[in-house]
């Protein structure tokens, strides 16, 4: 009978740890490829987020004037206002995927021209 050497195997916690780490390391590159690949967008454009808001917050504070200060009134343009986040968010990730781009904040952009696509964005919200 040849006896077997317990000191040369690994312990089991050694093979338990070296199974997980390698399990961690397929999640993250299972996790992380797509969204690398999702991202290799080369072109990039700008939208003036700060004027479309303004706008809408205008529009806003003119429909309180103009209904008064009742509850109604303010409550529907808290829903309003609402609605406009949830679309501004859909149209700006809609606007972003039809043109292949990744779309930054006009102020966001220090130097060098890009395409403004703040005109395509305000359309799409006028739309609804």
């Amino acid at each position: 009978m040849t006896s077997v050497r317990t000191d040369l195997l690994p312990s089991p916690w050694a093979i338990a740890g070296l199974c997980l780490a390698s399990g961690v390391i397929v999640a993250i590159a299972f996790m992380t490829l797509p969204r690398l690949k999702h991202q290799s967008h080369e072109r990039f454009a700008v939208v003036d987020l700060a004027s479309v808001v303004r706008a809408h917050q205008q529009k806003a504070v003119a429909l309180l004037a103009a209904k008064g200060a009742e509850q109604s009134a303010r409550t529907a343009v808290l829903a309003q206002t609402h609605d406009f986040g949830q679309q501004l968010d859909h149209r700006v990730r809609e606007l972003s995927d039809e043109c292949g781009c990744v779309l930054l904040m006009r102020e966001a952009v220090v130097a060098g021209d890009l395409e403004d696509l703040t005109p395509a964005l305000i359309s799409r919200l006028d739309r609804k």
